[in-house]
């Protein structure tokens, strides 16, 4: 009797169970469907022409904007109306000037992760890379060829000044504006990009002027190469660092500090590091990725810091997230909102912020200001959007003209309840990430001296607020 008791509660329990797991089960897939759909099926006869397969391509393009939620009405009958525009033309586009038109349709959905892929269909791209600064672009690396062009602020390309360019360039990616300037610094070495604007009239090539420090000008020919495979594509924060990147050959030169980087801008091809500044008090992370990055894992890194803290407990951290363009937050989620327990009060933790600071990055910062609060400080630039925005989606490429898009689905808001689920991205009604605000409590940029001279003035500061805190 009893054994029979204990057999129907374990059956009861078991039957439970199953059904809890089959609800979980059901609801993720029903979520995956709904945010991640596949893209739409093609189904397009092998096209006669190049105007035919334009033509199909624009309609692949129209049935992919459909699925982006991120577009408001009035956006959406715009784009519709320019890609019916293009369809209807009788002139076949050169690749370049298609690929602009589509950044163009992209971009009216004003949300940083509606966007055209730049790495897709092999673009033309330049032998330079450049960073900016607070007083402009620089070129910071360069092939053998241009290494006249390193260390010069540029001025112009193809003869028109360089605002009016990166005017040009920010005007084809959505989101915030302080993202669209980050970004441009990659677009401008994109020569497809520079020639569909009308910028550079050759195809192939570029002229570039930059002003070196003793004020005389460089004016160089540019000629544009295809991206081999084995060299990496890097965004914009890269270039920063004076490092050589070993993948891009020996050909590539690098311009750089003379006393050498900041120690928080070197070993800048690691993405995870954690450090301690020389009192042995105040720990430092930084993170230039929310997943993993090929051997290295963000989980065994968040494991070995936590332990790490539990036998050494910092007085403050500095928490670098300014070059995490992110991944999936739900990776940082627990570290995060533990961190502020890791220091033992009054110690602060100062997060360092900037517009390469996107996606997930935004929500780990998130997550450390909502548990920290008043113990936490933000310092130097504003993250890289705004605090509603939609991700999560899927990428899907044309069918001839091999340029791909990225369509979103979920909308973030991290400042008020979002509670449609239509749009509102389910698993942020469980980690439930909510600020007031993400501004920085110090604005703080750096110009092209300071990291000529070795300094890294939002690090610098946020060390020295650090020992100060640190003080008897």
């Amino acid at each position: 009797m009893r054994s029979r008791r204990i057999l129907k509660v374990a059956g009861w329990i078991a039957g439970t169970a199953i059904m809890i797991a089959g609800i979980g089960y059901g609801g993720i897939q029903l979520m995956l469907a709904h945010f991640y759909p596949d893209p739409p099926a093609m189904g397009y006869p092998k096209p006669h022409s190049h105007l035919e397969a334009q033509r199909q391509d624009l309609d692949y393009f129209k049935k992919l904007i459909a699925l982006d939620l991120s577009f408001s009405p009035r956006a959406r009958a715009q784009a519709n109306a320019d890609i019916d525009r293009l369809a209807r033309s009788s002139s076949v586009l050169s690749h370049a000037r298609f690929r602009v038109e589509a950044m163009r349709v992209m971009a009216l959905a004003d949300n940083g992760h509606t966007t055209t892929s730049v790495a897709s269909a092999a673009p033309l791209e330049l032998p330079v890379r450049v960073a900016e600064f607070s007083d402009g672009l620089y070129v910071t690396h360069a092939t053998d060829t241009h290494a006249a062009l390193l260390g010069g602020r540029v001025v112009a390309v193809d003869g028109q000044p360089i605002d009016a360019v990166m005017d040009q360039l920010e005007a084809i990616r959505g989101g915030a504006p302080q993202f669209r300037r980050y970004y441009a610094a990659l677009l401008i070495t994109i020569q497809d990009i520079l020639n569909g604007l009308g910028i550079a009239p050759n195809a192939n090539r570029s002229t570039w002027t930059v002003q070196k420090a003793d004020g005389t000008h460089v004016t160089e020919t540019l000629t544009a190469y295809r991206r081999p495979e084995d060299e990496p594509r890097d965004f914009a924060e890269r270039w920063y660092s004076s490092e050589p990147r070993k993948e891009m050959g020996k050909d590539w030169k690098s311009f750089g500090p003379a006393k050498g980087l900041p120690i928080s801008l070197k070993d800048f091809d690691e993405p995870f590091r954690r450090f301690w500044l020389g009192d042995g008090c105040t720990a430092v992370i930084q993170l230039k990725s929310n997943t993993d990055e090929g051997t290295h894992k963000i989980g065994d890194f968040l494991v070995e810091t936590q332990s790490e803290f539990e036998h050494h407990k910092p007085c403050n951290i500095i928490f670098d997230n300014r070059f995490n363009g992110g991944g999936d937050y739900t990776k940082t989620y627990s570290f995060a909102h533990g961190l502020i327990g890791d220091v033992p009060s009054p110690g602060r933790i100062y997060i360092l912020t900037g517009p390469a600071t996107f996606s997930a990055g935004i929500t780990t910062t998130t997550f450390i200001k909502q548990s920290g609060d008043e113990r936490v400080s933000i310092l130097g630039e504003e993250v890289g959007d705004r605090m509603a925005f939609f991700a999560e989606g899927r990428r899907a490429c044309l069918p001839n003209y091999k340029l791909c898009m990225y369509y979103q689905r979920g909308k973030h808001d991290y400042q008020h309840p979002c509670r449609d689920p239509r749009v509102c991205f389910w698993l942020n009604w469980y980690y439930a990430p909510r600020v007031k605000s993400l501004d920085p409590d110090e604005t703080i940029t750096m110009s092209f001296a300071d990291w000529q001279a070795g300094r890294d003035p939002v690090f610098d500061r946020a060390v020295q607020l650090a020992k100060s805190n640190a003080a008897p």
